[in-house]
């Protein structure tokens, strides 16, 4: 079991930036289009967990992998490093796709509040 304490302290304001906890982005902090308590969990390739304690409400969006043929984002020499079974054909992700918390919570958090 996880102390209350840590959870309340991973999602206060890290030393390093005001929009950072323990792992968790603290997205209320930055996007005035969510609840002011909205943090997040970002994982690679689009995953995102969202939690909203006001609503008493988390929010899971699955990312998708889609190979790019452009130049590496990885180091292609560290490879040689990396579980074969985890490399899909030794091939390299593109760019992260422009991403709006606002925009994918705000139809969620407004179908709540209605």
């Amino acid at each position: 079991m996880v102390p209350a304490e840590w959870v309340t302290e991973s999602i206060e304001p890290s030393p390093a930036a005001d929009y950072y906890g323990y792992q968790w982005w603290l997205v209320g902090a930055y996007d005035d289009g969510v609840p002011d308590d909205t943090y997040a969990a970002i994982g690679v390739d689009g995953q995102y967990v969202y939690v909203i304690p006001s609503l008493d409400l988390v929010v899971v969006r699955n990312g998708t992998y889609i190979k790019h043929d452009g130049a590496p984002v990885a180091d292609p020499s560290l490879y040689e490093f990396y579980p074969s079974d985890l490399i899909e054909d030794r091939g390299t992700r593109g760019p992260d796709p422009e991403w709006s918390d606002a925009e994918f919570l705000v139809p969620i958090v407004e179908s709540i509040e209605q």
